[in-house]
């Protein structure tokens, strides 16, 4: 695993690359629609040091689409999201990213408890569907370029309050 996380480095690094030869959009789908995969070799890995490195080496490929598509998605969302709106954009993608896994870590162990290990991995790759479907239907599929980001209107912020001059000693 901790090699795997070179794969995530890597997508990242490269992301911009990427982003500028094949568009954000195919890019980003591309990335996702290989994400589900990435799951094959371990839904059907047996014992043995070929299968672990088989997952290990899917791992990282999968990490490397998830940092890819995760850079580039971010980099979209502030271009296109008012500075004043930064905050509010981060806490609610943030909250629909990770607000699922309190949920999602119980249901898998329930489907594991029920119906076997495996069960729970193909239930798992079957909503790694879901991020290509909204992508796929979305029109950043087809961006081509990222979004030039529009001008601050000059209304978003609030200016910043002046600094006072540093208190002077009068000389005695």
């Amino acid at each position: 695993m901790g090699a795997a996380t070179l794969g995530s480095c890597a997508g990242a690094l490269l992301a911009p690359r990427m982003t500028r030869w094949f568009g954000p959009g195919p890019m980003m789908l591309a990335a996702l629609i290989l994400t589900p995969l990435t799951q094959i070799p371990l839904l059907i890995a047996s014992s043995g040091r070929s299968w672990q490195i088989a997952i290990g080496t899917a791992l990282a490929v999968q990490l490397f689409c998830a940092a890819a598509a995760g850079t580039t998605q971010r980099s979209i969302r502030q271009m296109i999201t008012t500075p004043r709106l930064q905050g509010r954009m981060q806490a609610v993608s943030s909250w629909l990213t990770g607000g699922s896994r309190p949920f999602a870590a119980p249901l898998a162990g329930a489907i594991g408890t029920l119906y076997g290990v495996r069960s729970a991995l193909i239930a798992g790759t079957v909503l790694l569907l879901v991020p290509v479907a909204v992508l796929a239907l979305s029109p950043v599929r087809s961006l081509r370029a990222l979004p030039v980001p529009a001008p601050d209107p000059g209304g978003d912020l609030p200016a910043p309050a002046p600094v006072p001059p540093p208190p002077t000693s009068a000389p005695r």
